[in-house]
């Protein structure tokens, strides 16, 4: 076990640039897929299109003009250009005075017209998370009944023996993988005919869990088959994240309550915002934002609902002020709150981030930065921590410390160790979050991560989280 960690570790620091990753640990999940046994009539190694087929009847039934063909099959005329050029450089057709078939074009037509459908089952694979169907899988088997805790949830439906309206919407990837079968690109579906057989198996994956260096304290994983990286698979679970189901949760929180792994926060304030309480803001704030729904307020219920939204209001109110969280925000508002803060900021504007890459100080950040200094505010970026050099890029850090050079109310340090990530805007709102401000950039066409963050108004909290960070450093 232990050289097949090394062995994930040292792929890993490869594949993601990463010299000091550090492998934590290592599970075995079983990755669902729904498998059918589906009974299906077709016709296969066609060797026309169906529109070509369509445009070569009409001019065989004496429709000799492009026009006339378009009006008779209701489709546009520069498409049946199209599709006539197709069949000129195929040599079907010929185009004298007017529109023909050649010899091999009513050859190849009336092989279209005679050919017998074909009808027999086959087995198609439907990835349970994604919803992708497949006409081949490799499985290794997966011990689901041994291994509970780590089969990754079926989100996709599973669809139901003898009921084809369960899978109409897959017929068009069925007939591309039909075409896989028969190695041709000709495939026509006439119809399902019958779900003969559905059951649910499981692909052994190895979730690999790492930190980026030995003092990070977020849990980053991968996914292999086979000793290589499963990018789809990964990309699958990571569109799920963002849809906000978290199949991975029960897996991070095992991780996450094994003693033998530190992950306390050294930024006392960071530490003293409970999850659970973030999570019961959030939730409470959904729930009477839900009840601001007109089409809820029928008169009949409308006291009952006043009532139970008040209710709601004061329990909000009570766990904002235990808390001093005003409300939570997730990966893509980050960055938004990060430019408001330069923009809107009337005295000063904190930024605690731990690495720098190009991707977050970007020609954007940099503009607003230097529009932000340009207004006499004073800005303090703080960053830095032990082992992340290789992991920064260096012309970002020499664009910001130019910028420092040039406007003495910038403070711009290398503290050299912290894992905070912390953004405060004068007195108005400070945030306390799993969000790397100044590398990441929670791009929506770009890998989705999973991040939360909450948003403190309080004064005085934010005053303290802005003298903490400051401390830094005199560390």
């Amino acid at each position: 076990m232990n050289n097949e960690i090394k062995d994930f570790e040292n792929k890993i620091r490869k594949y993601h640039s990463l010299p000091e990753a550090v492998v934590i640990d290592c599970k075995l999940i079983g990755y669902p897929f729904h498998i059918l046994n589906i009974d299906l009539t077709y016709l296969a190694n066609r060797q026309l299109q169906l529109v070509e087929e369509f445009v070569m009847k009409c001019i065989n039934y004496d429709l000799k003009r492009q026009v006339e063909i378009a009006a008779f099959l209701g489709m546009d005329e520069s498409l049946i250009e199209k599709v006539l050029s197709e069949l000129l450089s195929k040599g079907l057709i010929q185009r004298e005075n007017s529109l023909n078939l050649t010899e091999l074009g009513s050859v190849s037509l009336e092989k279209q017209t005679v050919l017998a459908p074909l009808s027999e089952t086959k087995t198609f694979y439907i990835d349970a998370l994604s919803g992708k169907l497949n006409d081949k899988f490799y499985l290794n088997s997966f011990d689901s009944k041994n291994n509970s805790n780590f089969v990754l949830n079926k989100v996709v439906k599973k669809p139901r023996k003898n009921n084809i309206e369960d899978v109409v919407d897959y017929y068009e990837h069925i007939e591309k993988s039909l075409q896989n079968y028969n190695n041709s690109n000709q495939i026509e579906l006439i119809q399902v005919n019958n779900i003969e057989k559905v059951y649910t198996e499981y692909h052994e994956l190895s979730l690999v869990l790492y930190q980026r260096n030995p003092d990070d304290q977020e849990i980053e994983y991968e996914i292999f088959s086979r000793g290589n990286i499963q990018v789809d698979y990964r990309t699958t679970i990571e569109q799920l994240y963002a849809e906000g189901k978290k199949i991975l949760d029960p897996i991070f929180q095992e991780i996450k309550d094994d003693k033998s792994i530190d992950f306390n926060d050294e930024n006392k304030i960071s530490a003293s915002i409970n999850y659970e309480d973030a999570k019961t803001v959030e939730k409470l704030s959904l729930k009477i934002n839900s009840f601001n729904d007109p089409d809820l307020l029928i008169e009949t219920k409308n006291k009952v609902i006043k009532e139970e939204r008040q209710k709601l209001k004061q329990e909000l109110e009570q766990i904002q002020t235990k808390s001093k969280i005003s409300e939570i925000i997730h990966t893509y508002q980050h960055r938004d709150y990060l430019f408001k803060a330069l923009r809107e900021a009337k005295t000063r504007v904190m930024i605690v981030s731990p690495w720098i890459q190009g991707f977050a100080v970007d020609k954007n950040f940099l503009q607003q930065l230097e529009e932000t200094l340009m207004r006499n505010i004073q800005v303090y970026i703080y960053y830095g921590i032990k082992g992340s050099n290789q992991q920064n890029d260096h012309r970002s850090i020499e664009n910001l410390e130019k910028l420092s050079q040039s406007y003495k109310q910038f403070q711009f340090k290398n503290v050299k160790n912290t894992h905070r990530k912390i953004l405060v805007c004068d007195s108005r709102f400070g945030i306390v979050t799993s969000f790397n401000f100044l590398s990441f950039r929670a791009d929506p066409n770009l890998t989705y991560r999973d991040e939360l963050g909450v948003i403190i108004r309080d004064k005085s909290t934010i005053e303290d989280l802005f003298q903490s960070g400051k401390s830094l450093c005199d560390s």
